[in-house]
């Protein structure tokens, strides 16, 4: 129990916590002479981290996702349509189908799926199946129809519809084509498929907060927030339901009147803030249409633009100019450098604010863009475990040599830019210990590549893994004085490690159990709690 209204977490050394704040750190002895009256916690032979932070993932739309069948686990077509059809009895006649994490790599043979494959599990209930990189999806008939998309539809702009030999639709849809289906933050209009209620929102909201608090995670960024995801938030936020901090990067439809309200980057509390205005560049690094200079292996596909330069160019100006921080989704080295371009005429327009931009993924990169980024003091956010979790659809799409240049955090914290941690999930693997194996082995874990070193000359340290989610994700989220660190004045988030993630053999490192979660100096999870 708290006496005197304070708690004292002790190991060897001890930690001192008073409300939600570290008040003092150092010897056990010393703490309980100066806080006789403290509660003690003695954690054993343990280690303990600062919170885990994953500065760019996706909780409101996982929780949304929670409505369909997961993917993932599939390791065939047969397999896959049964998921389907078994949550097709599940749901209510005339009711969407949502499939999510499709993984054409693992269950489909590098081929998606088509509207016929889907029609073979209902040719009249709407079905959507979404790729495990988020930025395509499937749709049967019916749910092209519900779509109102037929043969002679146009794409809309920054989306793709992709048809066959004779051009007729495959059900295929890409990014923005997508967006207005399924996506509420995104869609020009109201999404197809119909969002869930706020009620069951936050309850799915809070199993996914659960689920993150098992692996350590005490603060993410919701790297997808509208309007409606705001409210869910903001929702849990006032019936005290967080268990995760959240930094909320808002979706760039809604820039303009975000700003005319006031809602700015910073607004809001610890629990609950702004963290910036999200947009796209280009599309997906694991789904092979990230925009990047040399094509695909083996193709002469560039890759996808969803923004325009001069579209780019007014967004950048726009949010630099309300002193907000853009966090721009940028997979390719193309891209990359279309960003860059934007950024440098905003900083030149309004050379008044020195706000440190974000750049989402910045997944390929070169000796130009590494210059240009410390210039503007950019952050990048790469990603933590694709090299493992993709190992061997990214060697077909961008050959080894490329990858020697991708998910660079070697070079990025070399040229002195700051990096953050992120596993965009549920496009990747959540786990911040399994992110610290990939990003020091640098070692697929996927398919045939089981094993291979890809980009070895990337590889970071544990200590500097570890600071990708903690100091790395504090500074990306503008957080730096109070998150990342387990210090006088900082919030007192943090983790309870079985063994030492700093002197572990690196292929252990995501073998490693998380005992506790701790957030704002109170006990959020224990292991052999449910999740």
């Amino acid at each position: 129990m708290e006496r005197g209204g304070v708690r004292l977490a002790a190991a060897e050394p001890a930690l001192t916590i008073v409300g939600d704040r570290v008040v003092a750190t150092g010897e056990l002895a010393d703490a309980r002479e100066r806080f006789p009256e403290a509660e003690l916690v003695d954690f054993g032979a343990a280690t303990i981290v600062p919170g885990f932070n994953d500065a760019h993932q996706h909780p409101t739309m996982t929780a949304a996702n929670r409505r369909g069948a997961d993917l993932s686990g599939a390791r065939s077509r047969a397999e896959l349509l049964s998921a389907l059809r078994e949550r097709a009895d599940e749901v209510d006649a005339g009711c969407w189908v949502i499939g999510t994490r499709y993984d054409h790599g693992r269950s489909t043979g590098g081929v998606p799926l088509t509207r016929a494959d889907l029609d073979e599990v209902s040719g009249t209930a709407p079905i959507l199946v979404i790729n495990i990189g988020a930025h395509w999806g499937v749709l049967n008939s019916a749910g092209l129809a519900a779509a109102g998309l037929s043969d002679s539809s146009e794409p809309p702009p920054g989306g793709e519809l992709t048809r066959d030999a004779a051009g007729r639709l495959t059900g295929v849809v890409h990014e923005q084509a997508l967006f207005d289906v399924a996506y509420p933050s995104l869609s020009r209009a109201e999404p197809v498929v119909p969002p869930l209620d706020i009620g069951t929102g936050r309850e799915q909201l809070g199993a996914v907060m659960r689920t993150l608090n098992a692996v350590g995670i005490t603060s993410v960024g919701d790297a997808m927030v509208g309007p409606s995801e705001l409210a869910l938030l903001q929702s849990a936020r006032d019936r005290g339901e967080l268990t995760v901090r959240v930094n909320a990067l808002l979706t760039y439809p809604h820039v303009d009147s975000l700003h005319a309200i006031g809602l700015r980057t910073g607004y809001g509390d610890h629990w609950l803030r702004i963290g910036g205005i999200k947009a796209f560049a280009d599309g997906a690094v694991a789904g092979g249409t990230c925009l990047v200079e040399e094509p695909f292996e083996g193709t002469q596909d560039h890759g996808i633009q969803t923004l325009t330069s001069a579209e780019l160019d007014d967004l950048a100006r726009a949010v630099h100019a309300a002193g907000s921080r853009l966090a721009i989704h940028a997979n390719g080295d193309r891209a990359i450098k279309l960003v860059l371009d934007a950024l440098e005429k905003a900083r030149e327009a309004h050379p008044e604010h020195r706000t440190a931009h974000r750049i989402e993924h910045c997944s390929v990169i070169d000796d130009e863009i590494l210059r240009r980024m410390r210039a503007l003091d950019a952050i990048a956010v790469p990603f933590g475990s694709y090299v493992a979790f993709h190992g061997d659809k990214l060697l077909d799409y961008y050959g080894e040599q490329r990858l020697g240049r991708m998910f660079a955090h070697r070079s990025l914290l070399d040229a002195g830019i700051a990096v953050a941690g992120s596993s965009d999930y549920p496009c990747g693997p959540f786990e911040p210990l399994t992110a610290l194996r990939s990003t020091v082995t640098r070692e697929s874990t996927s398919g045939r590549t089981t094993g291979q070193v890809l980009g070895a000359a990337q590889r970071i340290t544990a200590v500097e893994a570890l600071g990708l989610y903690t100091t790395g994700s504090a500074q990306a989220s503008g957080e730096a004085d109070i998150k990342g660190r387990l210090s006088p004045g900082c919030l007192a988030d943090f983790v309870v490690l079985d063994d030492d993630p700093l002197a572990v053999d690196a292929h252990r490192l995501a073998d490693i159990d998380v005992r506790q979660t701790w957030v704002g100096g109170r006990l959020v999870w224990s292991k052999g709690d449910r999740v």
